[in-house]
């Protein structure tokens, strides 16, 4: 729900940005606004799915009955079959989308300008789910260590099943942070990437930093 709930904050915001009032010499800023938010809302629903299907995987950990085999089957298929459709929609869209983005080389380029604010709210919405799957992460490992102080999780096995969801959304996260930061000139500087923007190129502009005169 957090991710569904700051998914739709990250789409208002390209939205919006869409709608400035700036100069669209090309025309291309509706198609771009169409391919990058279908772009952003498929990502989110791959995710989604794919974590079901992990989720529902990891329910056969421990003691189970056939009732919860069959819930498990229905839950892979129906996971499954979203994360396939999802990803075949975003990598089309987002293919047109970054043509239009990096085709427009004139400044202002609203195409690239929608591009910039899709790769942003991707960006936020992953270190917001770093942020959460950290801390869960964290309180889980104290959970499973020792179960009688945080048994909310309802034993080892239950905090088990959690901890492995939750890593593997993190893991999630950093994968789409990693491969969205320089799709779209200037890029994101993230977590070691140098200091200000990334060049044209896709390689991090770190900022010089002057040298010290030694002390009299």
């Amino acid at each position: 729900m957090i991710l569904v709930l700051v998914a739709l904050v990250g789409l208002v915001v390209i939205v919006v940005v869409a709608n400035r009032a700036d100069p669209d010499p090309s025309g291309h800023r509706p198609q771009s606004v169409f391919y990058f938010a279908v772009s952003f809302v498929t990502i989110t629903t791959s995710i989604i799915g794919s974590a079901v299907v992990v989720s529902a995987l990891v329910r056969l950990i421990g003691s189970h009955s056939g009732s919860i085999t069959d819930s498990v089957a229905r839950s892979v298929v129906l996971g499954g079959l979203v994360t396939v459709v999802g990803m075949f929609l975003l990598v089309t869209h987002l293919r047109r989308g970054l043509t239009l983005a990096r085709a427009d080389a004139e400044a202002p380029s609203p195409s690239r300008r929608v591009g910039q604010s899709y790769v942003s709210a991707v960006a936020f919405v992953s270190v917001v789910a770093l942020l959460v799957v950290t801390v869960l992460s964290a309180y889980l490992v104290f959970a499973i260590a020792g179960p009688g102080v945080f048994g909310s999780f309802g034993g080892r096995t239950s905090a088990f099943r959690f901890l492995i969801d939750t890593v593997y959304l993190g893991a999630v996260a950093c994968l789409v942070l990693w491969t969205h930061r320089n799709l779209v000139s200037p890029g994101l500087s993230t977590f070691g990437n140098g200091f200000g923007h990334s060049r044209p190129d896709g390689t991090p502009a770190v900022a010089a930093i002057p040298p010290l005169d030694p002390p009299a």
